[in-house]
């Protein structure tokens, strides 16, 4: 049965003083490192109500920072921009094909994070060696770039399973590819990170750990 993977990374709130600009130009490089990707894990079409209104996404930073902005948390005519900017896109109109993004960024609500999920091509086969490993570099790159407190690659199976990622801020379960930031590292403890680490390595799983 296919499973359809994703990238999760959650991040804490933004300072109170970081501006529209910074956010913008913030999450505009984070998502730019999909450009260096194949066609169908790029943000090529904006997320669209209907099939007559979708339309191609020109990739530049005037038109990105144009639609961030449209996404601010409104409530009828008062704009809460502390809660931050929603964005999303999809890669291709073949469903099977299709890459799905959902970011959220530039909340300031220490009760909230900012969250991008990017939900991966059910064509995807990460059983392949070679696409296993340009998914691990593409978290890589996304972890170093958006800067979260954790993050993962896991599938719908696990989802399920477990029903939260995080209890309190520690992870409910390991997944296929994991970060933890130095904070929850330091509150699970070394030695008990080195026995998941062994245990997963055995199940042919990869771990990766930043601190």
């Amino acid at each position: 049965m296919v499973q359809r993977h994703s990238i999760i990374l959650w991040r804490k709130a933004e300072k109170a003083d970081k501006n529209f600009e910074d956010i913008s130009k913030d999450a505009f490089g984070v998502l730019s490192i999909f450009q260096d990707y194949p066609h169908d894990l790029r943000p090529n079409y904006l997320t669209s109500k209907t099939s007559k209104d979708i339309k191609q996404f020109s990739w530049n930073y005037e038109n990105f920072c144009g639609i961030l902005k449209e996404g601010s948390n409104k409530e009828g005519e008062k704009t809460f921009e502390d809660l931050g900017y929603s964005v999303s896109f999809y890669s291709s109109v073949n469903a099977v094909n299709s890459c799905a993004f959902q970011m959220r960024v530039g909340n300031k609500n220490d009760r909230f994070n900012n969250v991008l999920i990017i939900d991966l091509p059910l064509s995807l086969n990460l059983y392949d060696k070679e696409i296993a490993d340009m998914i691990k570099n593409l978290f890589i790159k996304l972890v170093l770039a958006y800067v979260p407190y954790w993050g993962c690659v896991s599938n719908k199976a696990m989802s399920r399973k477990y029903g939260k990622y995080l209890e309190g801020n520690l992870p409910t379960t390991a997944h296929w590819m994991n970060y933890w930031s130095e904070d929850i590292v330091r509150e699970i403890g070394v030695e008990k990170i080195k026995n998941i680490m062994a245990q997963l390595s055995r199940q042919k799983f990869n771990i990766f750990i930043m601190n």
